[in-house]
């Protein structure tokens, strides 16, 4: 590993993004992930709009793309064991959801009744770069029920103990394998309006 990525990595390390867990759901099916790529992504406070970065291989990124709906949801400080539900494996082999008190948003997509907060939004663009589907999305429904500061990536980790930690690295590690083609083949095949051409 050379150093250059070694510095870039421990930058990254060093940020403390806040966790979420976003879900979707279909006709057919229901799932959740725990995100950290996500953010606002305008300051019209008129339209406001939530930006996710999700991994193109998980369960929930294929039902956001199938329905066009999502939910964002903040957790509170002390509901680490809630977050590790929807880090620890995939959507496809349980029902992550299925423990959880649940309601029904306005759209129709299952929400979780006890969190920080939540935004519920509708998606008018995407675009795939091989190791994340970016969404935009329009807000539609907000929920705030909370003031105190949310649940961040340095607090989960550092009550996830060491078997928990190993699992994480090694879904981390196997996200990557399998995403590194795409990401190369979307490099190498940009279209021309995302290229940056230095003007």
């Amino acid at each position: 590993m050379s150093e250059l990525v070694v510095q870039a990595e421990s930058i990254f390390r060093s940020l403390n993004r806040e966790v979420w867990v976003v879900t979707s759901s279909t006709a057919e099916a229901r799932g959740g992930l725990l995100a950290t790529w996500v953010s606002q992504a305008s300051l019209d406070p008129e339209k406001p709009v939530l930006l996710a970065g999700l991994a193109p291989n998980h369960h929930t990124t294929r039902l956001v793309q199938e329905s066009g709906i999502l939910a964002a949801h903040l957790l509170t400080q002390d509901q680490q064991e809630l977050a590790w539900n929807f880090a620890r494996d995939s959507g496809r082999n349980r029902d992550k959801l299925a423990a959880c008190a649940l309601a029904e948003s306005d759209s129709g997509i299952p929400i979780l009744q006890a969190c920080h907060s939540i935004l519920v939004g509708s998606v008018f663009a995407k675009v795939e770069t091989g190791d994340r589907v970016y969404f935009w999305a329009d807000i539609i429904e907000a929920q705030c029920h909370s003031n105190s500061s949310p649940l961040c990536e340095q607090e989960f980790f550092r009550w996830c103990d060491d078997s928990r930690k190993i699992i994480l690295k090694e879904d981390k590690h196997s996200d990557v394998a399998l995403q590194r083609e795409g990401q190369n083949e979307f490099r190498e095949s940009l279209p021309s309006w995302l290229q940056f051409d230095g003007s």
